[in-house]
């Protein structure tokens, strides 16, 4: 196998592990399925290309959070530059990269797919035991983003300390669930860069509510 026929055989189960997991839940998934969807006769081309399933599940993970993350830090760093680094500079640079990365791949099935990750973890996500922990991805991109979360729950003064983080892991799933069911409608009525608008100003909304 060459290595154009490599790379083209890692893609295909990556983007058919995507829509699967996305449609069906990360659960509901079966590794045949994947090989199947994805073209390939091998029932072991998951073992060859990614050595496990839970790697191919981290290769479909890296193939978004690795540009979204590298755009969001951008953002975070120009906003720092033009001292403008607050709530709302956050939440933009929580939330366009996402709807960017959305209008790349169409159809687009990432919302979903982080919808799915996010129903297998506590409703405040941001402090997860230590188990639950060590099961989720650690890459230098995610990184990115758990800041992003921290500094987002570092300036909700106006709430009581203990409940910061469920806010912010709050507006995270909001948009992520707002996005994910944008989705699913094989002819949205709402145009993406106007959901895009609606879900700062509502994101902002739910987190300075008292």
């Amino acid at each position: 196998m060459t290595r154009t026929q490599q790379s083209r055989g890692r893609e295909s189960l990556v983007l058919a592990a995507e829509r699967l997991v996305a449609e069906r839940g990360l659960h509901g998934v079966r590794v045949s399925e994947v090989v199947k969807e994805a073209g390939q006769r091998n029932n072991s081309a998951v073992t060859y290309h990614f050595g496990s399933w839970q790697n191919l599940l981290l290769a479909v993970w890296d193939s978004h959070t690795v540009p979204i993350n590298a755009e969001r830090a951008a953002l975070i760093a120009d906003a720092r530059d033009r001292d403008e680094f607050d709530l709302r500079a956050m939440v933009s640079a929580y939330l366009d990269p996402l709807v960017a990365d959305m209008a790349r791949h169409r159809p687009s099935y990432w919302a979903r797919f982080s919808e799915q990750w996010l129903a297998t973890v506590n409703l405040d996500y941001l402090t997860l035991d230590a188990e639950a922990e060590a099961d989720q991805p650690r890459t230098e991109s995610v990184l990115v983003l758990h800041a992003l979360l921290m500094d987002i729950r570092d300036s909700l003064h106006h709430l009581p300390e203990d409940s910061r983080d469920r806010r912010a892991a709050l507006m995270g799933r909001y948009v992520i669930g707002a996005l994910a069911a944008w989705e699913r409608e094989d002819d949205p009525v709402v145009p993406l860069d106007d959901l895009r608008r609606e879900l700062l100003s509502t994101a902002l909304a739910l987190l300075q509510a008292p």
